[in-house]
């Protein structure tokens, strides 16, 4: 009896969160099961697929689209199955990726994994900058992140195509935002219990150094050795070694890069 008072006293709580969670966006359509693209073959297994999958619908409440700025021209995208899907191509991958004004629309789907190649789980909706970048000058990516249906993911990364990422910002499926350095420090959380807010998160990197601002106040910084390759900012969904447990939903808006 105590379990069962313990839970409906949770019961309008838990109502209130996806009461609020629901005014940020609307939703019209359907989304095909992953194992049913996968038997249909809309999905194929050991290479890109090429045609682009279609969903449902998002639109984004309007006070989440406040703000200047145009969603850049120069980015990719990489779905858990095609790893470089081109600007004009986007509207053909609207089941993980979408676009309202300002706002990036990212999607993963309960059961999803890694088809394109061999590894393991590594479910992932990502944009990337085309702008890449060795030792030397500082570069800039700054956005407004909205927690809708959190995952435990990356949600942001500094990643060097040689030596991976330098820098993550990482998100959990209670909502907390952690500060994620590759070497010599600890991780730090940033925030809790983010479902259903935003926040605003500048991270700055010069292909050895970085340093990460959330809403407006610096909050890291440190190095990571990266003697080859580029560096380049990623931002969405990505779940590492991890197939998706249930279904996630986030929004950045205003993302812009230089």
């Amino acid at each position: 009896m105590k379990a069962l008072f313990f839970l409906l006293c949770l019961l309008p709580i838990q109502l209130s969160l996806a009461e609020d969670v629901g005014r940020l966006y609307q939703q019209s359509g359907d989304d095909p099961g992953f194992a049913e693209l996968l038997r249909d073959g809309k999905i194929e297994t050991g290479r890109n697929t090429t045609e682009g999958v279609k969903g449902s619908r998002i639109r984004v409440d309007r006070s989440i689209k406040s703000g200047g700025g145009r969603i850049p021209e120069n980015i990719a995208l990489h779905t858990l199955c095609h790893s470089f899907i081109q600007r004009r191509d986007f509207d053909r991958w609207t089941r993980w990726y979408q676009e309202d004004g300002n706002t990036q629309i990212f999607r993963l789907f309960k059961g999803e994994e890694n088809v394109r190649n061999q590894r393991e789980g590594a479910a992932r909706v990502e944009t990337f900058s085309r702008l890449q970048w060795t030792k030397g000058d500082w570069h800039e990516w700054e956005g407004r992140f909205t927690i809708v249906h959190p995952h435990g993911c990356s949600i942001f990364q500094a990643k060097n195509n040689i030596h991976a990422w330098s820098v993550m910002i990482n998100l959990s499926d209670k909502g907390d935002i952690t500060l994620n350095h590759r070497r010599h420090q600890k991780d730090k959380i940033l925030a809790r219990n983010m479902t259903g807010k935003s926040f605003d998160l500048r991270v700055r990197d010069n292909g050895h150094e970085y340093e990460v601002f959330f809403n407006g106040e610096k909050v890291g910084a440190g190095h990571y050795d990266r003697p080859s390759g580029k560096t380049a900012f990623r931002w969405g969904m990505y779940l590492g070694d991890n197939s998706v447990r249930h279904d996630a939903l986030i929004f950045v808006s205003g993302a812009k890069f230089r």
